[in-house]
């Protein structure tokens, strides 16, 4: 069953991502979303992100990844072709994943080196 939805980081600014140098290069790691440990002891799942603050105008590709041994989660694709004025939500589907897992996250873009920043939603599940 699912339990409440809530968002990470909570309680924080969001995580900004970005994409590598060059065209449709993935970047370094973000900084996590959740850390190892965290929670409940819960299993859960992503269902949503909040892109906000995207750097220029461009074709981007967001890679979550779970886990101590970075797993990919889920990919999502967005595309930024005038001036951004607030976020905007991009649906989600992971696993259920295993309780307190690491997230954080990778990007791409077409023309390379952009970044934006981002925020989760998730849940958690009863059984």
């Amino acid at each position: 069953m699912h339990r409440l939805q809530t968002v990470a980081p909570t309680g924080a600014g969001p995580v900004q991502v970005a994409a590598g140098v060059g065209a449709w290069t993935l970047g370094a790691f973000s900084l996590p979303f959740l850390t190892a440990g965290w929670g409940t002891g819960l299993e859960f799942d992503l269902h949503w992100v909040d892109i906000s603050n995207i750097s220029a105008n461009d074709d981007y590709e967001l890679v979550f990844y779970y886990g101590n041994t970075d797993i990919e989660a889920c990919r999502v694709a967005f595309t930024r072709s005038g001036p951004q004025v607030t976020s905007f939500q991009v649906h989600l589907q992971t696993i259920i994943m295993p309780a307190g897992q690491r997230i954080r996250a990778k990007m791409m873009s077409g023309l390379g080196g952009n970044n934006c920043n981002a925020k989760l939603f998730y849940h958690t599940y009863t059984h």
